[in-house]
């Protein structure tokens, strides 16, 4: 099953936010449930099946999330592969549209002051995400 994150970048001040919900068992910036702890990100698999869009993944997420499918769009359709125990997970990126940072029930937003909050995986999926979206 695919997981997206989502992310709110502020168009004039460039400021990054991860949408991320705490669980049982830690914090997690994947939707609509978090990676495996053993999970491994790689960058170079080559998947021998065809890999839905994400674009499937709006209107579910918008849902869980309390938007409409309107205030997400796909700002990277694939930030990496992680590898999970007996499966291969893809992860993409979905955006928040509008300058204000909006307010949302069942998490929160943190900046990537706050990464040591989330597992290693997401931590790399999240640097992806900053690089896709901004640049090296």
């Amino acid at each position: 099953m695919m997981r997206v994150m989502v992310v709110h970048l502020h168009a004039l001040s460039a400021r990054l936010h991860f949408w991320v919900v705490d669980r049982d068992k830690g914090t997690s910036a994947c939707l609509p449930r978090p990676l495996s702890p053993l999970s491994i990100l790689h960058t170079d698999y080559q998947p021998d099946t065809a890999v839905p869009h994400v674009a499937q993944m709006i209107k579910p997420t918008a849902e869980l999330l309390g938007l409409n499918s309107e205030q997400l769009d796909v700002a990277s359709p694939l930030l990496g592969w992680v590898e999970e125990p007996g499966r291969w997970t893809p992860v993409a990126l979905l955006r928040i549209a509008g300058d204000d940072l909006p307010r949302l029930e069942g998490g929160r937003f943190i900046t990537l002051m706050e990464l040591l909050q989330v597992p290693v995986t997401e931590r790399l999926l999240m640097r992806a995400a900053y690089e896709a979206l901004l640049g090296d």
